[in-house]
Parts: C-alpha cells; sequence; structure tokens
C-alpha cells in the first residue's frame, strides 16, 4: 500500500509540477526588442521619400549655383570693366538679394519637407509594428536605440489611465494608496 501512495505522490507532484511550469510559461508576456535605426533604415518607404527629397534638393542646389555663376560673371566685370558699371552693380545687387532670398526659402522648405517625410516614415511603421505585434503576439516590443522605447505593446497592458489619476492625485497632496 505505501508503493501505491509514493507512486501516486510522484505522479500527482509530477503532473502539478508540469501544470505550474504550463501555467508560468503561458502567462509570461511575449516580448521582443528590434534595432529601430536599421528597421527605418531599411525601409522601402523611407528610402523612396529619401530619393524623391534628394531630386528636389538637387533641383534647388542647381537654381543656386546658376545663380552663383551669374554672381560670380557680374562680379568679374565690375573689377575688371568701367563699362556699364553701374549697370552690373545694379544687376549684381539683385542677383545676390535674390540668391539670399532663394537660399534661405530652400533651406527652410527643405527642412520642413524632411521633417513632414520623417513624420510620414513615422506614422507608417508604427502601424505596421502594431499590426505585426498583433498577428504574432507580442505583448511588447521594444525599440533597441538606448532610449527605452516601447514600439509595440498590448493594449491589455495600459495602465496610463490610472497613471494620470496617481500623478493628478499625488500633485494634488494626495496620499500613497497601500496596495
Amino acid at each position: 500500500m505505501k508503493k501505491i501512495n509514493v507512486a501516486l505522490i510522484s505522479s500527482v507532484f509530477a503532473v502539478l509540477s508540469l501544470g505550474i511550469s504550463i501555467y508560468i510559461y503561458i502567462s509570461q508576456p511575449k516580448v521582443a526588442f528590434v534595432h529601430v535605426q536599421e528597421v527605418y533604415n531599411d525601409f522601402e518607404y523611407k528610402k523612396e521619400l529619401e530619393v524623391k527629397f534628394e531630386a528636389v534638393r538637387t533641383s534647388r542646389n542647381r537654381i543656386l549655383d546658376s545663380l552663383e555663376i551669374q554672381i560670380n560673371v557680374l562680379a568679374t566685370n565690375i573689377q575688371n570693366s568701367e563699362v556699364n558699371k553701374e549697370l552690373n552693380m545694379q544687376n549684381y545687387q539683385y542677383l545676390l538679394t535674390e540668391y539670399q532670398s532663394k537660399q534661405k526659402t530652400f533651406t527652410e522648405d527643405n527642412q520642413a519637407v524632411s521633417k513632414k517625410y520623417t513624420d510620414q516614415i513615422w506614422n507608417q511603421l508604427n502601424k505596421y509594428i502594431e499590426e505585426f505585434g498583433e498577428i504574432n503576439g507580442y505583448d511588447f516590443i521594444h525599440g533597441a536605440d538606448g532610449s527605452g522605447t516601447v514600439m509595440y505593446a498590448n493594449k491589455k497592458h495600459n495602465i496610463t489611465d490610472q497613471l494620470k489619476d496617481f500623478v493628478n492625485e499625488r500633485y494634488q497632496g494626495g496620499k500613497l494608496d497601500e496596495k
């Protein structure tokens, strides 16, 4: 009878151990990380917008280069010739002002377009990362860029509302809840 009890107890213990191990394994969140910069740099949409941006920037640089050549020619004419010196000076001043204005406008435009494209790229990437996380059953996808970024989180882990309530209560002098 003792042999049956020992064998029975051992079997029950083994089944319980297996059950607990499976529960612990299943209840663990599925977590992964990505190299953010690598995903960003290898994203085809980013590469397409980069080519498009470079074409615009190159075109603008050609315009500035052309104006710069005209300015240099006029500067040389002003230095080397007394003929039409006044007219050349007026043209020189006009082109110089035009160059500076276009250069400023192009620089500001390039920065605005660059920011717009970057925002578009990240908006699209974030949608795809969320979709990937949901399809593959991830609870969290962390960005490995040194900033602690969470690229995707299952909404069941979202404690934003509780945290907002807590920080606002604490800010207004509320006491810590003991749990």
